[in-house]
């Protein structure tokens, strides 16, 4: 038999224990990322990856270098 989930309500439920879990540390973590160039798929996925952060209660910090890096 098949089990159909219900991605979005699974992403709520562990952005939810994610955030409990950041907010019970003593320092909150940080995501660092390094983005050289200006490749617009990367750009997307660091947007992502800084929304869900901020949705978990963790920092971001994101360093954009040239593409001559």
């Amino acid at each position: 038999m098949a089990v159909r989930l219900d991605g979005a309500a699974l992403a709520a439920k562990l952005k939810s224990r994610i955030r409990a879990e950041a907010a019970a540390l003593v320092r909150p973590p940080m995501l660092a990322v390094v983005l050289a160039g200006e490749d617009p798929a990367s750009q997307i996925y660091v947007r992502g990856k800084e929304r869900d952060c901020a949705e978990c209660g963790i920092r971001t910090r994101t360093h954009r270098l040239p593409v001559s890096v």
